[in-house]
């Protein structure tokens, strides 16, 4: 019994996941790219250089925690699509949450991921998830233009969003 509430439970926290809903409207109209930015960078590579207050332009896949689109808040982890490898790009690997890249060191994770996040214009963070925008979800793979985060170190890259484009598979 225990076991099959605990596989219902898998199915449903996968399906939510994986759906696509509409992007909230409270999202900034300009935040979707047409367009992916040139020059983008990977995750692991602005982590060596960025510094607070400098423009940057990342590319990588949405993911890297269990939940990588926070429900309630205009944030989203990204994962360095090259220095960590998700669990279905694993053969065999049947994993529930593959973009949470289980598969990985705990290390190797936190040094490829990058949290991102949209501001509004008195700088508080939008109440109002990023899912949908774009067909966004986990895995999705994008570029993302803009600002590094006066709170970004070098083990905690953080980056405050201006626009977002979402690749289509």
């Amino acid at each position: 019994m225990k076991s099959t509430l605990r596989s219902l439970t898998a199915i449903v926290a996968l399906a939510l996941a994986t759906t696509t809903h509409a992007a909230d409207p409270a999202l900034p109209a300009s935040l979707l790219a047409e367009k992916a930015p040139k020059d983008a960078v990977s995750v692991v590579k602005a982590r060596e250089n960025a510094k607070p207050g400098e423009a940057v332009v990342l590319r990588g896949k949405i993911g890297g925690r269990k939940i990588a689109l926070l429900p309630k808040f205009a944030m989203a982890v990204l994962a360095d699509e090259k220095a960590i490898t998700s669990c279905n790009d694993m053969p065999g690997d049947s994993c529930k949450t593959p973009w949470d890249y289980c598969c990985e060191s705990p290390e190797k994770l936190s040094s490829s991921t990058a949290t991102i996040q949209v501001r509004d214009e008195k700088g508080k963070i939008l109440r109002t998830p990023l899912r949908g925008l774009g067909e966004l979800k986990e895995l999705s793979l994008v570029v993302i233009s803009g600002t590094v985060d006066p709170a970004s170190t070098k083990d905690n890259l953080i980056v405050n969003a201006t626009s977002i484009f979402v690749e289509k598979p």
